[in-house]
């Protein structure tokens, strides 16, 4: 039994020295990751900009923190040049929780009819108020459309226009695109009694052109009515009225019920006043052709007496 003793102290030793040498587990004390979701309500926002209107547009969003730390977090908006936008810059999300927050769009009055594109970016900055080791971030595209709407002015160049029988004359109508985009606008002269309506009374009008498409420009379109009054016979004292329109082709579209009701229009007077007489019309023309003759029997006149005093020589 003696003579195994020194053999098991050996192996002792070496056993006790592998124990010793053996590597130690190693702790990794690992930092917290951040992580968010950002969502909205609605990526397509409409705004009304009409005069009257709020011009104004807004969506709700939300923000969740899955984690078991708080984090902050940072808020931007970009959005393309023409509409403002306004959110918060900054969140407190505690672990497992979400926030939500409003987006609100403000566009100028009368703004051009055009979309704008929004970005929402949400980013991590802070975990358990320590700086954060990690970049964490999330973003959501939306739209913002300036709806179209249709205004017009109509200005008459001549209200008030006294004329003779059976004159022609023009009518030069101002018609202004005042809405936020291009449209297309229909003319028309408008009898206020359909009973007793200018071709009744003995007017020729016509329209040199029934539409237009207009820029939305400060500039108007020149519209003309052509107009021949009436002949009546014998003295005539007499006050019309026109009605020039002009529909929105956009607003017809639109709401095809009040279609006629939005249609802008201008009214003018005519007033007609002096004496036809219809055999007198034909004197102008018996006067061109007497003098006419009479230019050419002195013409022959002339001749004949050069002839005379030729012949007188010999």
């Amino acid at each position: 039994m003696r003579k195994h003793t020194p053999l098991m102290v050996m192996m002792l030793y070496l056993g006790s020295m592998m124990v010793a040498m053996a590597p130690l587990p190693v702790v990794d004390a690992q930092s917290p990751t951040p992580m968010i979701t950002l969502t909205c309500n609605s990526l397509t926002i409409e705004i009304d900009v009409a005069p009257g209107k709020d011009r104004s547009g807004s969506t709700m969003c939300s923000i969740q923190n899955p984690t078991a730390y708080d984090e902050q977090v940072r808020v931007d908006i970009i959005s393309t040049p023409g509409i403002a936008v306004a959110a918060p810059g900054s969140l407190a999300i505690g672990a497992g929780r979400s926030a939500d927050f409003p987006i609100g769009i403000l566009a100028p009055s009368k703004a051009e009819m055009k979309d704008h594109s929004v970005t929402v970016r949400a980013s991590v900055t802070h975990i358990n108020g320590v700086s954060s080791p990690q970049n964490s971030e999330q973003s959501t595209n939306m739209i913002v459309s300036i709806k179209q709407f249709a205004m017009m002015q109509i200005v008459a160049q001549n209200s008030f226009t006294q004329l003779k029988q059976k004159v022609d004359y023009t009518f030069v109508f101002d018609v202004y695109n005042h809405g936020n985009f291009e449209d297309k606008f229909r003319f028309a002269v408008i009898d206020q009694n359909p009973d007793d309506t200018l071709a009744d009374k003995g007017f020729q009008v016509t329209l040199p052109a029934v539409s237009m498409v207009m820029a939305a420009t400060d500039t108007p379109y020149k519209a003309k009515v052509n107009v021949r009054t009436p002949k009546i016979q014998g003295w005539t004292d007499e006050y019309y009225q026109l009605q020039f329109s002009a529909m929105s082709d956009f607003t017809c579209k639109e709401d095809k019920d009040n279609c006629e009701l939005d249609a802008e229009s201008q009214i003018i007077t005519i007033y007609v006043r002096g004496v036809y007489l219809p055999g007198f019309e034909i004197i102008p023309t018996l006067s061109m052709i007497a003098l006419a003759a009479a230019v050419i029997g002195r013409r022959y006149l002339n001749t004949d007496e050069e002839e005379e005093s030729s012949m007188g020589l010999f």
